[in-house]
């Protein structure tokens, strides 16, 4: 969203940089998100939703030991036998993502957002999704690195102690 304050931000933004410039930016932090969507599908554990969009917001999700991320995105949607299953997996997502909140509110991680409904099951039940926005010129590879062992410390912790909920 937009502020009367960014509006300006954005075209100062766009004169200081040109058209190339711009270009150049928006093609990096296309490229860093698409190394976190790279590796978020090489843990056996994380599965990225919005896999088809090619902008800067990935949208992932984190499942315990024994879940088969290849499949259980198209289960938990389409299938209504899998109801039970989708509540405790979304769950399951909000604690990862208070236990990384509370992490990067003491400065020992960083910051990802939640939705509480990136979009409904085919039977009505919303599904929760852990979003990373990349926004940041500075962002690289280690950067990416870091939040993917952020995410997976966040899991290590949350199936270990099963983390409240603030």
């Amino acid at each position: 969203m937009y502020t009367a304050r960014s509006i300006p931000q954005i075209i100062e933004s766009r004169v200081l940089f040109g058209k190339t410039g711009m270009r150049t930016l928006l093609g990096h932090l296309v490229e860093m998100a698409e190394l976190l969507r790279e590796h978020f599908e090489g843990h056996d554990s994380t599965t990225v939703v919005n896999d088809r969009n090619f902008g800067t917001v990935t949208l992932f999700r984190v499942y315990p030991d024994g879940i088969d991320t290849w499949t259980i995105t198209d289960y938990e949607r389409t299938d209504i036998s899998a109801r039970e299953e989708l509540r405790a997996h979304n769950e399951y997502n909000r604690r990862i993502f208070h236990y990384l909140h509370e992490q990067a509110m003491k400065g020992k991680g960083v910051h990802v957002s939640m939705t509480d409904c990136y979009r409904h099951t085919n039977y009505g039940e919303p599904i929760v999704a852990l979003k990373s926005y990349m926004l940041s010129p500075f962002i690289d590879e280690q950067h990416v690195e870091l939040l993917v062992k952020n995410v997976l410390e966040a899991r290590e912790k949350v199936d270990s102690h099963g983390h409240p909920i603030s």
